[in-house]
């Protein structure tokens, strides 16, 4: 019977779409009328003389709703360009009164396309983290320094976030974070000698120390090392925030022993 027409039960002026937010591309007949002052049957004949006169056919923009009495009734819904079009015949100080609504819910439409396209890009920039995470495994508190990171991106509050991360090693127990240093540190305070150079290449040889690449500013490719699966349990992988792209090997100073015994170098 209403081939255009659609029955939502809201007080609401803006339909709602997918995202189920009112979104100021239309406005109503029945506010017109709250604005200007005018009955809402007259604000009808005036729209349906606009929709003659444009040779429109002004069911396009009929909408049913139910009154207080749960009766179905129709009203209009006009964009902006025909709410325009409706207001020329209208005093200027009712001409006023409708612009200054349509300017409010064009700023409302706008605030809420800002927090959509904020949130998109929060869900982005965790994917992304995810995903440095599976390929680089970094430590707990590097994570939440990415995460410290995202949220001042994005211009949230970073104190919902933990004051501190444990890092240790997956097996260990006690719940506190176990000291670390790195690997040429560490050949000096046990005064094992040699270069870490050759002893990074002996873990890389025993399956403890991977070489990763990234690209530079410059798009030149860089390598550097990461702790593998299995190396985890001797250490943890950092990151810089001068170079978050990357991993910076630091061993457990309680197990460095034990893990240099494993490559012959104690």
């Amino acid at each position: 019977m209403h081939s255009h027409q659609t029955l939502i039960n809201t007080p609401e002026a803006a339909p709602r779409f997918h995202n189920q937010q009112n979104v100021a591309r239309t406005m109503s007949s029945r506010e017109i009328a709250n604005l200007t002052g005018k009955r809402h049957p007259d604000v009808k004949r005036d729209i349906q003389t606009m929709a003659s006169e444009l040779k429109v056919n002004v069911s396009n923009f009929a909408h049913i709703y139910l009154d207080g009495r749960n009766r179905e009734q129709t009203e209009y819904l006009l964009d902006r360009e025909h709410t325009d079009c409706l207001l020329t015949g209208y005093s200027a100080g009712l001409r006023m009164k409708v612009i200054r609504r349509w300017h409010e819910l064009e700023q409302q439409s706008a605030s809420r396309e800002a927090v959509t396209a904020n949130g998109t890009k929060v869900i982005g920039e965790i994917a992304i983290m995810e995903c440095f995470t599976r390929l680089l495994k970094p430590a707990p508190s590097s994570q939440m320094l990415m995460l410290t990171k995202i949220a001042e991106n994005n211009g949230l509050d970073p104190k919902f976030l933990p004051g501190y991360a444990v890092d240790a090693a997956p097996d260990a127990v006690g719940g506190s974070s176990m000291p670390t240093k790195s690997a040429t540190a560490l050949l000096k305070d046990f005064g094992l000698g040699g270069s870490v150079v050759s002893f990074n290449k002996k873990l890389e040889a025993a399956g403890y120390l991977k070489v990763l690449t990234r690209k530079n500013s410059k798009q030149e490719v860089v390598p550097f090392w990461s702790i593998t699966e299995k190396g985890l349990a001797y250490g943890k992988n950092l990151t810089s925030p001068q170079s978050p792209r990357e991993t910076q090997p630091h061993w457990y100073v309680d197990r460095f022993l034990e893990l240099a015994k494993m490559v012959g170098k104690a």
